[in-house]
């Protein structure tokens, strides 16, 4: 409503002095309310999405990402350039799938929109696939294997941590095929 405002005053203001200032107005609303030029673009632009999908990012706010259908501000955006049948086609398939689209995702809905091939067949066979936070993680209780692990390498980062297990894992697991074959060549000579 300030961007408008301004906006309607027929030139750039500054807020604090009535002297014509050089900066764009969402500029000047960004920085009234602490946030980037940027980030007002994106508030302003969530305002063409259907109120359905809108909701979507609300609750990302509201409520626990596991109980509810969120969505986040940047694939809002990409999903916010579609036409009103196409963000309608868009929210009948997250809510048929119980699933939102990742930023890529949309992006690549927005391309085959732009297409015209974006349908419920092809949006179907984007949002099923398998978003890169949704991959599986094996996680460790950090308590549980300081008993265990050099005290020197808990002083490490993460990455070095898992290196060193999996490290660990494949010289366990050659040692026990050796034992393995070490007992079958017995076995055979028995």
């Amino acid at each position: 409503m300030k961007l408008d405002a301004l906006k309607h005053q027929g030139k750039k203001m500054n807020t604090s002095t009535t002297k014509v200032s050089k900066k764009r107005t969402n500029e000047i609303v960004g920085e009234a309310n602490g946030v980037s030029r940027e980030q007002i673009r994106k508030y302003i632009r969530l305002t063409f999405l259907i109120p359905d999908l809108l909701e979507l990012v609300d609750n990302t706010v509201k409520y626990d990402k596991r109980t509810y259908l969120t969505m986040g501000i940047k694939p809002a955006v990409e999903l916010s350039y579609l036409n009103i049948d196409g963000q309608k086609l868009v929210y009948a398939s997250i809510t048929y799938l119980d699933l939102t689209p990742s930023h890529a995702q949309t992006i690549r809905i927005r391309e085959l929109s732009k297409n015209k091939l974006l349908n419920y067949n092809s949006l179907e066979e984007i949002l099923l696939e398998n978003k890169g936070n949704q991959n599986d993680k094996i996680t460790f209780n950090k308590e549980k294997i300081k008993k265990i692990l050099p005290p020197e390498l808990l002083k490490r980062d993460k990455r070095y941590i898992e290196k060193y297990i999996i490290d660990a894992i494949v010289q366990y697991n050659s040692l026990n095929n050796f034992r393995n074959d070490e007992i079958n060549l017995l076995d055979l000579k028995i």
